[in-house]
């Protein structure tokens, strides 16, 4: 058979990645409007706020008018050039013009130290302007009541303003505040915005474990069934006991749990059930961590001897809070004593004969 005759191989030169481009030392600007203008790159340090200077030199639009876009990007005025220009993959930047008037209200909400006072004084028309607002939620999140309807249903104008001040939800329509992603980023800046919720969400786990991780007494508008859930009520109260107050009775009444809350926080005993309250190892728990909450134990353990003695061993400072006729004796005295006569003093005891005959010796 006739051998096939093999094509030459053509070299082909590799395209330049933009890696290794040669460094632009200016930047073209386009106008949307028409017209271009060419900046200089500047050194590494020349941001996006540098540009608009420079722009405004040479076409005269003023800075506060200017939006300049790399790519599809709109970058920070912080943001360096270079870096964004890398990260839009862009060789030049397109100019956008704000309304003088759209642009005078931004200024305002954007270097106010009150911005919702000034939006107050706002036209209705910039109530509504979507850029006006997003700028003034990010800077004050109860500015939101008083955009316009159509912004309180925009779920990026809403989600802007409950990341700064999660209570911002209240001001939401009633479909975002049903929005999971919305609602989860309010109770991570503040929990209590659980309140605000829809009540579906107020039944979703993770958003209440969010909401409970931050800020405890938002177990307060916890569905039923969570405010039961042991494992949310114990996030809670391990970071303020007295989330218990809105914890289901039952949880109260969880010794396991309960032990593990008293150990954290001993205050915590006066919220466990009495059946709780009469547990010797909870009571000694809560004992050990704080001597003051011995006087949320039951009234049978406060008056037991052998209890009030194996307090006052767990926590010298239990002593003043063992029933008053135990404080009296003698053995109760000399422990008081060996404690120390100022402890002692501070139980009530200095007054006892024993007491005051072992702090003579």
């Amino acid at each position: 058979a006739q051998a096939q005759e093999v094509p030459p191989i053509r070299k082909v030169r590799p395209r330049c990645s933009q890696a290794q481009r040669a460094p632009m030392s200016r930047v073209k600007v386009f106008s949307l409007a028409g017209g271009s203008w060419e900046v200089e790159m500047g050194d590494k340090f020349k941001t996006v706020s540098d540009v608009k200077a420079d722009v405004e030199k040479l076409s005269g639009k003023p800075v506060r008018e200017q939006r300049l876009i790399a790519g599809v990007k709109e970058p920070a005025d912080h943001e360096l050039l270079r870096t964004a220009l890398d990260n839009a993959g862009a060789r030049w930047l397109n100019l956008i013009l704000r309304s003088p008037e759209e642009a005078l209200w931004l200024e305002r909400v954007t270097t106010s130290q009150f911005p919702q006072d000034v939006l107050r004084k706002a036209p209705q028309e910039i109530r509504g302007n979507r850029q006006v607002m997003i700028a003034a939620v990010k800077r004050h999140g109860y500015s939101l009541k008083v955009a316009s309807e159509e912004l309180r249903g925009d779920a990026d104008v809403v989600l802007a303003a409950v990341s700064c001040a999660g209570a911002a939800l209240q001001h939401a329509a009633p479909p975002l505040r049903a929005n999971r992603a919305i609602v989860l980023a309010a109770v991570q800046q503040h929990g209590a915005a659980l309140a605000f919720a829809a009540p579906e969400l107020r039944e979703d786990r993770e958003v209440v474990f969010a909401a409970v991780s931050g800020q405890s007494g938002a177990l307060r508008f916890a569905s039923e069934d969570l405010r039961a859930d042991p494992e949310l009520v114990l996030v809670a109260a391990l970071r303020d006991a007295a989330a218990l107050e809105f914890a289901a009775e039952g949880t109260r009444a969880d010794r396991v749990l309960m032990n593990a809350i008293v150990q954290r926080h001993g205050y915590a005993l006066k919220y466990a059930s009495f059946e709780v309250r009469s547990d010797p190892e909870v009571v000694l728990s809560a004992i050990g961590q704080d001597g003051s909450a011995l006087k949320y134990a039951s009234d049978g353990l406060r008056g037991s001897r052998e209890f009030a003695r194996k307090a006052i061993e767990a926590n010298a400072f239990a002593l003043p809070y063992i029933a008053a006729e135990l404080r009296a004796e003698e053995e109760i005295a000399e422990i008081a004593g060996a404690l120390g006569c100022g402890l002692a003093s501070s139980a009530g005891l200095a007054r006892d004969a024993g007491a005051r005959a072992v702090c003579a010796n």
